[in-house]
Protein backbone atom coordinates (compact mmCIF):
# COMPACT_ATOMS: atom_id res chain seq x y z
CA UNK A 1 0.00 0.00 0.00
CA UNK A 2 1.26 3.24 -1.03
CA UNK A 3 1.10 5.89 1.71
CA UNK A 4 -0.07 9.33 0.91
CA UNK A 5 1.82 12.17 2.56
CA UNK A 6 -0.22 14.22 5.14
CA UNK A 7 -1.23 17.62 3.93
CA UNK A 8 -1.23 19.97 7.05
CA UNK A 9 -3.03 22.67 5.23
CA UNK A 10 -6.15 20.53 5.14
CA UNK A 11 -6.27 20.13 8.99
CA UNK A 12 -6.63 23.59 10.42
CA UNK A 13 -8.45 22.30 13.63
CA UNK A 14 -5.32 20.88 15.26
CA UNK A 15 -3.94 24.16 16.60
CA UNK A 16 -7.42 25.07 17.92
CA UNK A 17 -7.75 21.70 19.63
CA UNK A 18 -4.34 22.16 21.23
CA UNK A 19 -5.35 25.55 22.61
CA UNK A 20 -8.61 24.12 23.97
CA UNK A 21 -6.76 21.34 25.75
CA UNK A 22 -4.38 23.85 27.30
CA UNK A 23 -7.32 26.00 28.51
CA UNK A 24 -9.08 22.98 29.98
CA UNK A 25 -5.92 21.98 31.81
CA UNK A 26 -5.56 25.47 33.25
CA UNK A 27 -9.15 25.39 34.50
CA UNK A 28 -8.66 22.04 36.22
CA UNK A 29 -5.46 23.26 37.84
CA UNK A 30 -7.19 26.38 39.12
CA UNK A 31 -10.02 24.31 40.65
CA UNK A 32 -7.53 21.97 42.30
CA UNK A 33 -5.65 24.93 43.73
CA UNK A 34 -8.87 26.19 45.43
CA UNK A 35 -9.49 22.82 46.99
CA UNK A 36 -12.97 22.52 45.46
CA UNK A 37 -14.25 19.82 43.11
CA UNK A 38 -14.66 20.40 39.44
CA UNK A 39 -18.23 21.34 38.46
CA UNK A 40 -20.46 18.50 37.49
CA UNK A 41 -23.10 18.62 34.85
CA UNK A 42 -26.54 18.22 36.43
CA UNK A 43 -28.27 14.99 35.63
CA UNK A 44 -31.81 14.95 34.32
CA UNK A 45 -33.33 13.59 37.58
CA UNK A 46 -31.79 16.36 39.67
CA UNK A 47 -33.06 18.93 37.23
CA UNK A 48 -36.54 17.44 37.46
CA UNK A 49 -36.50 17.51 41.28
CA UNK A 50 -35.40 21.16 41.27
CA UNK A 51 -38.20 22.07 38.90
CA UNK A 52 -40.81 20.34 41.06
CA UNK A 53 -39.58 22.11 44.19
CA UNK A 54 -39.69 25.46 42.45
CA UNK A 55 -43.44 25.08 41.87
CA UNK A 56 -44.08 25.43 45.67
CA UNK A 57 -41.83 28.49 46.07
CA UNK A 58 -43.35 31.97 45.82
CA UNK A 59 -42.94 33.74 42.54
CA UNK A 60 -40.00 36.13 42.32
CA UNK A 61 -42.22 39.18 42.64
CA UNK A 62 -43.77 37.97 45.95
CA UNK A 63 -40.45 36.83 47.33
CA UNK A 64 -38.99 40.27 46.71
CA UNK A 65 -41.81 41.93 48.69
CA UNK A 66 -41.27 39.94 51.91
CA UNK A 67 -41.56 42.15 55.05
CA UNK A 68 -38.14 43.67 55.74
CA UNK A 69 -36.93 44.22 59.34
CA UNK A 70 -38.19 47.47 60.87
CA UNK A 71 -35.68 50.26 60.77
CA UNK A 72 -34.84 52.08 64.01
CA UNK A 73 -36.71 55.40 64.34
CA UNK A 74 -34.67 58.38 63.40
CA UNK A 75 -33.41 60.38 66.35
CA UNK A 76 -35.06 63.75 66.90
CA UNK A 77 -32.87 66.60 65.70
CA UNK A 78 -30.97 68.32 68.49
CA UNK A 79 -32.20 71.87 69.17
CA UNK A 80 -30.06 74.71 67.90
CA UNK A 81 -28.14 76.68 70.53
CA UNK A 82 -29.77 79.89 71.76
CA UNK A 83 -28.72 83.26 70.40
CA UNK A 84 -27.96 85.95 72.99
CA UNK A 85 -29.35 89.23 71.67
CA UNK A 86 -28.34 91.57 74.49
CA UNK A 87 -26.75 91.67 77.94
CA UNK A 88 -27.49 94.90 79.80
CA UNK A 89 -25.35 96.01 82.72
CA UNK A 90 -27.05 98.36 85.19
CA UNK A 91 -23.90 100.27 86.28
CA UNK A 92 -20.52 100.79 84.66
CA UNK A 93 -18.86 101.29 88.06
CA UNK A 94 -19.62 99.57 91.37
CA UNK A 95 -17.87 99.06 94.67
CA UNK A 96 -16.56 95.64 95.59
CA UNK A 97 -19.55 93.49 96.58
CA UNK A 98 -22.13 96.02 95.40
CA UNK A 99 -25.11 94.75 93.41
CA UNK A 100 -25.11 95.26 89.67
CA UNK A 101 -28.22 94.08 87.86
CA UNK A 102 -27.47 91.94 84.78
CA UNK A 103 -30.37 91.54 82.32
CA UNK A 104 -30.26 88.98 79.49
CA UNK A 105 -32.31 88.86 76.32
CA UNK A 106 -32.05 85.81 74.05
CA UNK A 107 -33.98 83.75 71.51
CA UNK A 108 -33.75 80.39 69.75
CA UNK A 109 -33.55 80.09 65.94
CA UNK A 110 -35.78 76.99 65.88
CA UNK A 111 -38.67 78.26 68.00
CA UNK A 112 -37.78 76.73 71.38
CA UNK A 113 -37.99 79.99 73.34
CA UNK A 114 -40.35 78.37 75.85
CA UNK A 115 -37.44 76.37 77.27
CA UNK A 116 -35.05 79.27 77.81
CA UNK A 117 -33.41 79.54 81.24
CA UNK A 118 -30.30 81.31 82.44
CA UNK A 119 -27.31 81.29 84.76
CA UNK A 120 -25.39 84.46 85.56
CA UNK A 121 -22.18 83.55 87.33
CA UNK A 122 -23.21 81.24 90.17
CA UNK A 123 -26.80 82.53 90.23
CA UNK A 124 -29.84 81.74 88.12
CA UNK A 125 -32.36 83.97 86.42
CA UNK A 126 -32.87 86.27 83.47
CA UNK A 127 -32.31 89.35 85.68
CA UNK A 128 -29.63 88.75 88.24
CA UNK A 129 -28.29 91.17 90.89
CA UNK A 130 -24.64 90.23 90.55
CA UNK A 131 -21.98 90.89 93.19
CA UNK A 132 -18.30 90.84 92.20
CA UNK A 133 -15.59 91.06 94.87
CA UNK A 134 -12.05 92.32 94.45
CA UNK A 135 -9.20 90.03 95.44
CA UNK A 136 -6.52 91.09 97.90
CA UNK A 137 -4.25 92.03 95.01
CA UNK A 138 -6.93 94.25 93.46
CA UNK A 139 -7.89 91.86 90.66
CA UNK A 140 -11.40 90.66 90.00
CA UNK A 141 -13.19 88.51 87.46
CA UNK A 142 -16.45 89.29 85.68
CA UNK A 143 -18.33 85.98 85.22
CA UNK A 144 -20.17 84.68 82.17
CA UNK A 145 -23.79 84.18 81.17
CA UNK A 146 -25.05 80.78 80.02
CA UNK A 147 -28.39 80.48 78.23
CA UNK A 148 -30.05 77.06 77.98
CA UNK A 149 -32.84 75.82 75.74
CA UNK A 150 -34.55 72.45 75.22
CA UNK A 151 -32.49 69.39 76.24
CA UNK A 152 -30.15 71.85 78.01
CA UNK A 153 -28.45 72.85 74.77
CA UNK A 154 -26.56 75.98 75.84
CA UNK A 155 -24.36 78.83 74.79
CA UNK A 156 -21.99 80.79 77.07
CA UNK A 157 -21.03 84.42 76.50
CA UNK A 158 -19.08 86.94 78.60
CA UNK A 159 -20.72 89.78 80.50
CA UNK A 160 -19.68 93.21 79.19
CA UNK A 161 -16.81 94.52 81.28
CA UNK A 162 -17.47 97.04 84.03
CA UNK A 163 -15.22 98.48 86.73
CA UNK A 164 -15.17 97.13 90.29
CA UNK A 165 -13.65 99.82 92.49
CA UNK A 166 -11.76 99.42 95.75
CA UNK A 167 -14.56 100.82 97.90
CA UNK A 168 -17.11 98.65 99.75
CA UNK A 169 -20.74 99.41 100.61
CA UNK A 170 -21.54 100.14 104.25
CA UNK A 171 -23.99 97.27 104.39
CA UNK A 172 -25.55 94.61 102.19
CA UNK A 173 -29.13 93.36 102.18
CA UNK A 174 -29.47 89.68 101.26
CA UNK A 175 -32.92 88.45 100.16
CA UNK A 176 -33.51 84.75 100.86
CA UNK A 177 -36.52 82.81 99.66
CA UNK A 178 -38.25 79.49 100.13
CA UNK A 179 -41.42 77.85 98.85
CA UNK A 180 -44.00 77.63 101.61
CA UNK A 181 -45.19 74.18 102.72
CA UNK A 182 -48.22 72.61 101.02
CA UNK A 183 -48.13 75.14 98.20
CA UNK A 184 -46.96 75.45 94.60
CA UNK A 185 -46.88 79.22 94.13
CA UNK A 186 -46.61 80.73 97.63
CA UNK A 187 -43.15 81.89 98.65
CA UNK A 188 -41.70 83.47 101.76
CA UNK A 189 -38.90 86.06 101.55
CA UNK A 190 -36.47 87.05 104.27
CA UNK A 191 -34.28 90.18 104.29
CA UNK A 192 -30.98 89.92 106.17
CA UNK A 193 -28.83 93.01 106.70
CA UNK A 194 -25.07 92.44 106.85
CA UNK A 195 -22.91 95.29 108.12
CA UNK A 196 -19.43 95.88 106.72
CA UNK A 197 -16.77 94.49 109.07
CA UNK A 198 -14.92 97.14 111.04
CA UNK A 199 -11.28 97.26 110.05
CA UNK A 200 -8.49 98.30 112.43
CA UNK A 201 -8.09 102.05 112.57
CA UNK A 202 -11.48 102.74 111.00
CA UNK A 203 -14.54 104.08 112.87
CA UNK A 204 -17.48 101.73 113.26
CA UNK A 205 -20.48 102.66 111.09
CA UNK A 206 -23.64 103.86 112.72
CA UNK A 207 -25.87 100.87 113.60
CA UNK A 208 -28.63 100.26 111.08
CA UNK A 209 -31.79 98.88 112.67
CA UNK A 210 -34.62 98.50 110.14
CA UNK A 211 -38.11 99.32 111.32
CA UNK A 212 -39.89 99.08 107.99
CA UNK A 213 -39.54 96.94 104.86
CA UNK A 214 -41.07 97.79 101.50
CA UNK A 215 -41.25 94.81 99.12
CA UNK A 216 -41.74 95.14 95.35
CA UNK A 217 -42.65 92.20 93.09
CA UNK A 218 -42.87 91.53 89.36
CA UNK A 219 -46.62 92.02 89.29
CA UNK A 220 -45.96 95.64 90.38
CA UNK A 221 -47.56 95.06 93.76
CA UNK A 222 -45.86 96.29 96.93
CA UNK A 223 -46.15 95.17 100.54
CA UNK A 224 -44.91 96.93 103.65
CA UNK A 225 -43.94 94.95 106.73
CA UNK A 226 -42.42 95.75 110.12
CA UNK A 227 -40.60 92.41 110.19
CA UNK A 228 -37.98 91.19 107.69
CA UNK A 229 -40.26 88.51 106.22
CA UNK A 230 -43.11 88.60 103.73
CA UNK A 231 -45.22 86.02 101.91
CA UNK A 232 -46.25 86.43 98.31
CA UNK A 233 -47.81 84.36 95.55
CA UNK A 234 -45.63 84.34 92.45
CA UNK A 235 -47.93 84.01 89.49
CA UNK A 236 -45.93 83.43 86.32
CA UNK A 237 -47.15 83.00 82.79
CA UNK A 238 -49.83 80.49 81.87
CA UNK A 239 -48.77 76.86 81.95
CA UNK A 240 -48.62 76.48 78.19
CA UNK A 241 -46.08 79.25 77.69
CA UNK A 242 -42.75 78.45 79.32
CA UNK A 243 -40.79 75.87 81.30
CA UNK A 244 -39.53 78.50 83.77
CA UNK A 245 -40.96 81.68 85.21
CA UNK A 246 -38.59 84.56 85.92
CA UNK A 247 -38.99 86.82 88.95
CA UNK A 248 -37.10 89.69 90.54
CA UNK A 249 -37.93 90.66 94.14
CA UNK A 250 -36.74 93.92 95.72
CA UNK A 251 -36.78 95.09 99.33
CA UNK A 252 -36.05 98.56 100.67
CA UNK A 253 -35.26 98.49 104.38
CA UNK A 254 -35.64 101.78 106.33
CA UNK A 255 -34.44 102.64 109.82
CA UNK A 256 -36.07 105.07 112.23
CA UNK A 257 -34.40 108.14 110.68
CA UNK A 258 -35.28 107.18 107.10
CA UNK A 259 -31.94 105.76 106.03
CA UNK A 260 -32.42 103.11 103.33
CA UNK A 261 -30.65 99.91 102.32
CA UNK A 262 -31.76 97.90 99.27
CA UNK A 263 -31.47 94.27 98.30
CA UNK A 264 -32.76 92.21 95.38
CA UNK A 265 -33.16 88.53 94.56
CA UNK A 266 -33.68 86.66 91.30
CA UNK A 267 -35.90 83.59 91.17
CA UNK A 268 -36.06 81.15 88.26
CA UNK A 269 -38.95 78.82 89.13
CA UNK A 270 -39.57 75.54 87.31
CA UNK A 271 -43.11 75.41 85.92
CA UNK A 272 -44.18 71.84 86.68
CA UNK A 273 -47.45 72.36 84.80
CA UNK A 274 -45.57 73.10 81.58
CA UNK A 275 -43.26 70.13 82.17
CA UNK A 276 -46.19 67.72 82.63
CA UNK A 277 -47.92 69.04 79.53
CA UNK A 278 -44.74 69.01 77.45
CA UNK A 279 -43.72 65.46 78.35
CA UNK A 280 -47.08 63.78 78.98
CA UNK A 281 -49.72 65.98 77.36
CA UNK A 282 -51.52 66.35 80.72
CA UNK A 283 -53.01 69.53 82.14
CA UNK A 284 -52.10 69.72 85.85
CA UNK A 285 -54.77 70.56 88.39
CA UNK A 286 -53.26 72.24 91.46
CA UNK A 287 -54.66 72.74 94.95
CA UNK A 288 -53.77 74.88 97.95
CA UNK A 289 -55.42 74.35 101.32
CA UNK A 290 -56.70 76.76 103.97
CA UNK A 291 -55.58 76.45 106.68
CA UNK A 292 -52.17 75.43 105.39
CA UNK A 293 -51.91 72.64 107.99
CA UNK A 294 -54.90 70.53 109.11
CA UNK A 295 -56.58 71.44 112.40
CA UNK A 296 -58.68 69.04 114.42
CA UNK A 297 -61.92 70.52 115.77
CA UNK A 298 -63.27 69.69 119.21
CA UNK A 299 -65.70 67.23 117.60
CA UNK A 300 -62.82 65.31 115.99
CA UNK A 301 -63.43 66.60 112.46
CA UNK A 302 -60.82 68.14 110.16
CA UNK A 303 -62.29 70.85 107.94
CA UNK A 304 -60.28 72.41 105.11
CA UNK A 305 -61.00 74.49 102.03
CA UNK A 306 -58.99 73.81 98.88
CA UNK A 307 -58.67 76.18 95.96
CA UNK A 308 -58.46 74.14 92.76
CA UNK A 309 -56.80 75.89 89.83
CA UNK A 310 -54.65 75.34 86.75
CA UNK A 311 -52.36 77.41 84.54
CA UNK A 312 -53.98 76.83 81.16
CA UNK A 313 -56.48 78.76 79.11
CA UNK A 314 -60.15 77.93 79.38
CA UNK A 315 -62.05 75.84 81.94
CA UNK A 316 -61.37 72.22 82.87
CA UNK A 317 -64.40 69.94 83.19
CA UNK A 318 -64.09 67.36 85.98
CA UNK A 319 -65.11 63.92 84.72
CA UNK A 320 -64.14 61.71 87.66
CA UNK A 321 -63.24 62.12 91.33
CA UNK A 322 -61.73 59.23 93.28
CA UNK A 323 -61.01 59.09 97.01
CA UNK A 324 -58.11 57.01 98.29
CA UNK A 325 -58.06 56.27 102.02
CA UNK A 326 -54.70 55.50 103.60
CA UNK A 327 -54.72 53.53 106.84
CA UNK A 328 -52.37 53.49 109.80
CA UNK A 329 -49.64 50.93 109.19
CA UNK A 330 -48.92 48.00 111.46
CA UNK A 331 -45.39 48.22 112.85
CA UNK A 332 -45.08 44.42 112.77
CA UNK A 333 -46.13 43.97 109.15
CA UNK A 334 -46.79 45.70 105.81
CA UNK A 335 -49.23 48.61 105.69
CA UNK A 336 -52.83 47.67 105.01
CA UNK A 337 -54.16 48.12 101.47
CA UNK A 338 -55.61 51.48 100.52
CA UNK A 339 -59.34 51.84 99.97
CA UNK A 340 -60.33 53.41 96.64
CA UNK A 341 -63.84 54.74 96.02
CA UNK A 342 -65.53 56.92 93.43
CA UNK A 343 -66.59 60.19 95.04
CA UNK A 344 -67.91 63.61 94.11
CA UNK A 345 -67.15 67.25 94.80
CA UNK A 346 -69.50 70.25 94.93
CA UNK A 347 -67.86 71.62 91.77
CA UNK A 348 -67.75 70.13 88.27
CA UNK A 349 -65.62 72.77 86.55
CA UNK A 350 -62.31 74.45 87.37
CA UNK A 351 -62.31 77.82 85.59
CA UNK A 352 -59.26 79.64 84.29
CA UNK A 353 -57.55 82.03 86.70
CA UNK A 354 -58.25 81.73 90.41
CA UNK A 355 -60.13 78.46 89.91
CA UNK A 356 -62.80 77.08 92.24
CA UNK A 357 -62.98 76.46 95.97
CA UNK A 358 -64.18 73.24 97.58
CA UNK A 359 -64.70 72.38 101.23
CA UNK A 360 -63.97 68.87 102.46
CA UNK A 361 -64.17 67.21 105.88
CA UNK A 362 -62.55 64.22 107.54
CA UNK A 363 -64.30 62.72 110.58
CA UNK A 364 -61.43 61.12 112.47
CA UNK A 365 -63.76 59.56 115.08
CA UNK A 366 -65.90 57.86 112.45
CA UNK A 367 -62.78 56.57 110.66
CA UNK A 368 -60.25 55.93 113.44
CA UNK A 369 -57.98 53.73 111.28
CA UNK A 370 -57.60 56.31 108.48
CA UNK A 371 -54.88 58.93 108.60
CA UNK A 372 -55.34 60.59 105.16
CA UNK A 373 -57.94 60.90 102.41
CA UNK A 374 -56.62 61.79 98.97
CA UNK A 375 -58.86 63.13 96.22
CA UNK A 376 -57.68 62.15 92.72
CA UNK A 377 -59.15 64.40 90.02
CA UNK A 378 -59.59 63.64 86.33
CA UNK A 379 -60.95 65.95 83.67
CA UNK A 380 -60.82 67.40 80.18
CA UNK A 381 -59.43 70.82 79.31
CA UNK A 382 -61.11 73.28 76.97
CA UNK A 383 -58.89 72.12 74.07
CA UNK A 384 -59.48 68.41 74.74
CA UNK A 385 -56.41 67.45 76.76
CA UNK A 386 -56.54 65.15 79.76
CA UNK A 387 -56.34 66.84 83.16
CA UNK A 388 -55.06 65.29 86.39
CA UNK A 389 -54.50 66.42 89.96
CA UNK A 390 -54.65 65.40 93.63
CA UNK A 391 -55.03 66.93 97.07
CA UNK A 392 -55.19 65.35 100.53
CA UNK A 393 -56.88 66.06 103.85
CA UNK A 394 -54.94 64.52 106.73
CA UNK A 395 -55.27 63.67 110.38
CA UNK A 396 -53.14 66.15 112.43
CA UNK A 397 -50.54 64.72 114.80
CA UNK A 398 -51.83 64.16 118.33
CA UNK A 399 -51.42 66.90 120.88
CA UNK A 400 -48.28 66.47 122.95
CA UNK A 401 -48.57 64.82 126.32
CA UNK A 402 -46.11 63.38 128.82
CA UNK A 403 -46.98 59.91 127.53
CA UNK A 404 -46.48 60.47 123.77
CA UNK A 405 -43.69 63.09 123.83
CA UNK A 406 -40.04 63.48 124.64
CA UNK A 407 -39.24 66.37 126.97
CA UNK A 408 -37.34 69.36 125.61
CA UNK A 409 -34.27 69.75 127.77
CA UNK A 410 -32.58 72.50 125.77
CA UNK A 411 -33.18 75.77 127.68
CA UNK A 412 -32.85 77.92 124.54
CA UNK A 413 -35.53 75.94 122.69
CA UNK A 414 -37.74 75.95 125.75
CA UNK A 415 -37.47 79.74 126.02
CA UNK A 416 -38.42 80.07 122.34
CA UNK A 417 -41.46 77.84 122.80
CA UNK A 418 -42.67 79.89 125.77
CA UNK A 419 -42.09 83.17 123.90
CA UNK A 420 -43.97 81.82 120.85
CA UNK A 421 -46.96 80.87 123.00
CA UNK A 422 -47.08 84.38 124.40
CA UNK A 423 -46.78 86.09 121.03
CA UNK A 424 -49.25 83.85 119.20
CA UNK A 425 -51.58 83.36 122.17
CA UNK A 426 -51.70 79.63 121.46
CA UNK A 427 -51.55 76.70 123.85
CA UNK A 428 -49.46 74.79 121.32
CA UNK A 429 -46.96 76.07 118.78
CA UNK A 430 -45.47 74.21 115.84
CA UNK A 431 -42.00 73.98 114.39
CA UNK A 432 -43.22 76.18 111.55
CA UNK A 433 -44.32 78.81 114.10
CA UNK A 434 -40.85 78.77 115.67
CA UNK A 435 -39.11 79.02 112.28
CA UNK A 436 -41.24 81.99 111.27
CA UNK A 437 -40.74 83.88 114.53
CA UNK A 438 -37.03 83.14 114.37
CA UNK A 439 -36.79 84.67 110.88
CA UNK A 440 -38.76 87.68 112.05
CA UNK A 441 -36.23 88.31 114.81
CA UNK A 442 -38.71 87.77 117.66
CA UNK A 443 -36.18 85.77 119.66
CA UNK A 444 -33.23 88.12 119.17
CA UNK A 445 -33.52 89.58 122.68
CA UNK A 446 -33.82 86.24 124.49
CA UNK A 447 -31.05 85.81 127.04
CA UNK A 448 -30.78 82.22 128.17
CA UNK A 449 -28.00 80.42 129.99
CA UNK A 450 -27.61 77.34 127.82
CA UNK A 451 -25.78 75.51 130.63
CA UNK A 452 -28.88 75.45 132.85
CA UNK A 453 -31.37 72.62 132.70
CA UNK A 454 -35.07 73.33 133.18
CA UNK A 455 -36.79 71.73 136.12
CA UNK A 456 -39.82 70.62 134.11
CA UNK A 457 -40.20 70.67 130.35
CA UNK A 458 -42.49 68.41 128.38
CA UNK A 459 -43.08 69.89 124.92
CA UNK A 460 -43.30 67.38 122.11
CA UNK A 461 -40.24 66.94 119.98
CA UNK A 462 -41.09 66.53 116.33
CA UNK A 463 -39.64 66.94 112.86
CA UNK A 464 -42.67 67.81 110.76
CA UNK A 465 -43.50 71.49 110.20
CA UNK A 466 -46.92 71.04 111.76
CA UNK A 467 -45.75 69.16 114.85
CA UNK A 468 -47.14 70.92 117.96
CA UNK A 469 -44.95 71.88 120.89
CA UNK A 470 -46.05 72.62 124.43
CA UNK A 471 -43.64 73.55 127.22
CA UNK A 472 -45.87 71.91 129.83
CA UNK A 473 -47.48 73.37 132.88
Amino acid sequence: MTSIPENRSHRPWRPVLLLALLALGGLVGWLLSRGGPAPEAPDSQAATRAHEASEDAPPPALAATATPPKAAPAAAPRPAPPIVDEIRVEKQEVCSGEENLISVRAHTPDGHDAYLHYTVGSGTGQRMPLRVWRNDDGTYEIPTVTVFTKDNVAVTVPIPTYQVKECEPERLVHVLSRRQPNSEDDFEFLAKVAERPVRPGQPAPRPFVPVRYVWTFDDETTQTTTVPTVSHTLLGKTGADSMYSQHLVRVDAYDAVGQKATGRSSLQVLNTSFENFDKKGIVTLLAVGTPRFPVLDEDGVVRQSFRLYHRFRGPVQLTKVTTIRAFHGNKEGPPPPEQVDVASLPVSEVPEGKGAEVKVTFDTKAEPDVFAITYALEGISADGHRARGTFSIMRPPPKPTRENSNPVTDPVLLAKVKRARELLKQEFVTDEDLFRLEREGRFADLKVDASQKPAQATPARGTSPGRPRNPGR
